[in-house]
């Protein structure tokens, strides 16, 4: 069995490659995530499914350019199975804005996977420099409020 730090590592590490068949092996029926994020009401998330299909994948596919965010892993703390991680994600948005955003998460591993996540954001930067236009004329902006209402953030 590995470490809570280095299972948190690992699952950042893939979360970045956009592989989203590996990074669903990190989470089973039981995980659960939650964005803090009370103000605009984004659901949690349960199950494999459900976290992936219905909020990472929509994410990075329907906000980001292809290969992006790349999250930076700037401190990690662990206490038993609970992991404190500080991040950078920093990408290019579909409609062309920058994206730059501090996260922290909070882990807890079973095993080799994820069990439970918190995560906590700067939520209105993110809606802000998603929901902007990059007047790409492309039909991106579309497709980037398509996503935010898919989301919840209408």
């Amino acid at each position: 069995m590995s470490d809570a730090k280095d299972v948190v590592r690992r699952f950042f590490d893939t979360l970045g490659t956009g592989d989203f068949a590996r990074v669903g092996e990190f989470f089973t029926d039981d995980s659960v995530w939650m964005v803090n994020d009370v103000a605009r009401g984004l659901p949690r998330q349960q199950g494999r499914k459900a976290i992936i299909d219905d909020f990472l994948q929509p994410i990075r596919e329907g906000l980001f350019e292809p290969g992006d965010p790349k999250v930076e892993i700037r401190s990690m703390i662990s206490e038993g199975d609970r992991v404190a991680v500080e991040t950078t994600a920093r990408g290019t948005l579909r409609n062309g804005n920058h994206y730059e955003n501090q996260y922290v998460f909070i882990i807890e591993v079973a095993g080799d996977t994820v069990k439970f996540l918190r995560e906590y954001m700067d939520s209105d930067y993110a809606h802000s420099v998603s929901a902007g236009s990059g007047g790409s004329g492309d039909g991106s902006d579309e497709h980037v409020a398509e996503t935010l209402r898919r989301l919840g953030h209408d």
